[in-house]
């Protein structure tokens, strides 16, 4: 695959947790529809839906709309989809947008600056415990996820309706104590000097010695993004559409 360089004035979106009930994202996609906002290169860092699995038909009615629009502005403008512990096994949804799954994260990025700075970018659902990283790719199991699906059916949806109704209820901001020095460990298992991560929705941003460390927040709170700007050094400038 093509290496990707991250370009001035990409944009950086974690955490949408688009719902019947939350709807910031299709209305930032629609803006970007319609030039309001401009880039040429959007990254979605995961769980950008509550729930959208490409196996779980029940999920899929919500999202489609965002994919079709997804796939139509993935003909002007460079998108890339990391997935989430949310929003997972994409890749038959889309042709245009270049969609990632955990195994292929971290994603090595070049930063278009001029040292040509790497970074990795994750949704930060890995390097966990060997017990929980473990749970978390079996549920991606391509066979699990058919049989799921048909007890879902046969149950009348309630499987999928109880995990909306959870997530509805779930408080998306919260802050997590010690974060710096559970990222001072994470960073670790990363091999570049740049991180950024979506998962946690921190809102933070870290320098340990040369490392640094930046946790998107969940879009879904303010509708906040990033836009990446070299002045000359990499800035990350962050953009609030609503208030809390």
């Amino acid at each position: 695959m093509q290496e990707i360089i991250i370009k001035e004035n990409a944009i950086f979106i974690a955490d949408a947790h688009e719902n019947e009930n939350r709807r910031g994202f299709w209305e930032f996609l629609q803006a970007l529809k319609n030039d309001k906002i401009k880039t040429s290169q959007l990254f979605l860092m995961g769980d950008i839906f509550d729930l959208l699995v490409y196996e779980v038909r029940a999920t899929h009615e919500f999202a489609l709309p965002y994919v079709e629009l997804l796939e139509e502005l993935a003909i002007k403008i460079e998108i890339v989809y990391l997935e989430g512990n949310h929003d997972f096994n994409l890749a038959n949804f889309f042709t245009r947008v270049k969609v990632f799954s955990i195994d292929k994260q971290p994603l090595l990025c070049n930063f278009e600056d001029n040292a040509h700075t790497f970074v990795e970018l994750a949704h930060g659902d890995i390097f966990l415990k060997p017990f929980l990283q473990f749970c978390l790719k079996s549920l991606r199991n391509h066979h699990l996820l058919c049989f799921l699906n048909f007890i879902n059916n046969l149950c009348g949806f309630k499987i999928t309706q109880k995990i909306l109704t959870n997530q509805n209820k779930k408080q998306l901001v919260r802050k997590i104590n010690n974060f710096d020095l559970i990222v001072k460990n994470r960073i670790k298992n990363y091999k570049t000097k740049f991180i950024i991560e979506g998962h946690y929705h921190q809102d933070v941003f870290y320098k340990f010695n040369e490392i640094k460390y930046l946790n998107l927040p969940t879009f879904a709170y303010k509708e906040s993004f990033f836009i990446v700007k070299y002045e000359p050094e990499i800035r990350f400038h962050k953009i609030e559409l609503k208030e809390a």
